[in-house]
């Protein structure tokens, strides 16, 4: 910060007249304050408080701009950002706030929420958020496994188990018995107090609770996907930023930097999906990409895609730039692997 010439001037004045002050104080009898003296000192008050007050007020100044400047970032090639979307604060752009559609700021006890994509298998949806098959049916009332439609909004429970709206008459001893489960896990898992007291309409996770499955629902299909297989190296780290290693959304985890870093493919693989048009469930412009072993990636928020649907990628391909299109707070990359374990996470 510099301060212009014309305050040093008033500031060494200031110490000129504070050295007359001294000198004329010692002249003077002691106790005793003339009219001059009150005057010098009033001035030497007031004009180092405007100095003090207009340094105060620059370093403030500095650190907003460098705010502002770190938030711009370099920028995306793309200019059809929304205004509302690229205002935000870098702060807000290296901790993004609570996104719905993706459920993230996870809860031990939180019931998920999961907008079902093009070519998702519940099969794929149950083994990323680390539940049962039959969890998610018996969460939103589904008649069989591939019940599913893109759009449709899916309850998932946090645990595999049972979500219970308590009702009239309702008892920790007979909810427990209705489902097979614990009544401790039930209290421990739900924080309830030892009162045991239940408030009708409220809801109850309630773990490793089983229902009466549809005949047509093949629960055996949930052990292949009983959890996420590590894959090594297979899978490239997608773009370079600040990594946030945290699960949110369906098996996502976010990567921080400015708005036209590049993004690569994290394995070979074909495009499913290149949709740079609309909110897209709150992804916005984003990639799917399906993988040769059966696993996909999903690269969401671009602020601009080089490919097209149905192209051949291979690993380390660049296919995007990081945006903030979507529902999304600041220049980032979400990054979904469905099948297997996030190498984000390494």
């Amino acid at each position: 910060m510099i301060i212009p010439e014309s305050r040093f001037s008033n500031f060494y004045g200031v110490l000129l007249l504070a050295l007359f002050l001294i000198a004329f104080k010692g002249g003077s009898g002691e106790g005793q304050s003339s009219l001059f003296s009150n005057l010098i000192r009033k001035y030497v008050e007031e004009t180092s408080a405007s100095i003090i007050s207009y340094t105060s007020h620059n370093q403030v100044a500095d650190l907003t701009s460098l705010a502002v400047m770190q938030d711009m970032g370099q920028g995306g090639e793309d200019t059809d950002l929304e205004l509302s979307t690229i205002q935000d604060s870098s702060f807000l752009s290296n901790n993004p706030v609570t996104m719905d559609y993706l459920d993230f700021g996870f809860k031990q006890n939180q019931i998920a929420k999961y907008e079902v994509q093009p070519g998702d298998a519940l099969s794929f949806i149950a083994s990323d958020y680390g539940v049962s098959i039959n969890s998610i049916i018996w969460a939103n009332g589904l008649t069989k496994a591939d019940n599913i439609s893109p759009g449709q909004i899916l309850r998932i429970p946090p645990v595999t188990g049972v979500i219970h709206k308590i009702k009239k008459g309702d008892t920790l001893d007979s909810i427990a018995k209705k489902y097979g489960a614990e009544k401790e896990k039930i209290i421990q898992f739900n924080r309830l107090s030892d009162s045991g007291i239940l408030a009708v309409d409220d809801e109850l996770v309630v773990p490793d609770g089983k229902m009466a499955s549809p005949a047509n629902v093949q629960a055996t299909t949930a052990a292949r996907f009983s959890h996420l297989p590590d894959l090594g190296d297979y899978f490239l780290i997608p773009t370079t930023g600040r990594n946030w290693r945290r699960i949110h959304g369906r098996n996502g985890v976010d990567i921080a930097n400015s708005c036209g870093t590049p993004i690569f493919a994290s394995a070979d693989g074909s495009a499913a999906i290149v949709d740079g048009v609309g909110y897209n469930g709150g992804f916005g412009k984003f990639i799917k990409l399906i993988h040769s072993n059966g696993t996909e990636t999903l690269y969401a928020h671009a602020s601009k895609l080089l490919i097209t649907s149905g192209q051949l990628v291979q690993r380390g391909q660049q296919i995007a730039l990081i945006g903030t299109t979507g529902r999304s707070t600041g220049c980032h990359l979400h990054f979904e692997v469905h099948g297997a374990k996030n190498p984000l996470l390494k």
